[in-house]
């Protein structure tokens, strides 16, 4: 008898738990578990630029450089050849703070072209500088300026008469007066040989012949 009242007890306690499981609503937060927030991590939008170049203006200075504070990158496209003007790429850059302007007089640059480890061109024997026009140097920003050299050696004079510089490996060591020089090594192609225009071949006068001589008529 207490054994079947211990089952009695025992059934209408599993009906009971089974209907409140049965009612439960579905789909509710389980009153264990402390819900969380969504969050999840918004695609990030990548900007596109209109077409069509965009105009960086950069800060322009007034004030000279100081030559000690430039650093030239020199630099020589390719494709150029001996017997001609050759045209140099000097990149150049100030360590100062603001924008500068850097003039041929106060920046002193001075250039030497070589071969062989020998001078083929010096900017102190020409009395010459590379840098002829001022430039404006924007601090944190670089600068390419375009040159020329003649193409043709110094000497010991900078005669207009000195031979050209043929083909073959040259390096090109430039530089401010105190400032941080760069050099790089270039070549040079070798000048096309001048073609001889052959020159019309000329048939000589054939000179009468006594045979040839018709004696007139008496």
């Amino acid at each position: 008898m207490f054994w079947r009242r211990r089952l009695l007890v025992l059934a209408a306690l599993i009906a009971v738990l089974w209907a409140a499981v049965s009612f439960w609503p579905q789909g509710g937060d389980d009153p264990a578990t402390t819900p969380t927030k969504n969050t999840a991590t918004p695609t990030p939008v990548q900007a596109t630029a209109t077409d069509g170049p965009v105009n960086v203006t950069l800060p322009t200075g007034t004030s000279s450089c100081d030559p000690q504070k430039v650093r030239v990158t020199p630099s020589v496209r390719d494709g150029q050849q001996g017997g001609g003007e050759v045209e140099i790429g000097l990149v150049m850059s100030t360590t100062e703070d603001k924008s500068c302007t850097l003039t041929p007089a106060n920046a002193d640059l001075i250039a030497i072209i070589s071969a062989n480890d020998k001078a083929v061109w010096d900017s102190t024997v020409c009395k010459q500088s590379l840098l002829t026009e001022p430039v404006q140097l924007t601090a944190e920003w670089s600068t390419l300026v375009l040159t020329t050299w003649s193409g043709r050696g110094s000497g010991s004079t900078c005669s207009k008469k000195e031979g050209w510089a043929p083909g073959g490996d040259y390096t090109v060591q430039a530089g401010t007066l105190g400032g941080e020089p760069g050099k790089t090594v270039f070549k040079l192609k070798a000048a096309p040989k001048p073609t001889k225009t052959p020159t019309p071949s000329q048939t000589p006068t054939k000179k009468p012949t006594a045979k040839d001589t018709t004696k007139p008529n008496d």
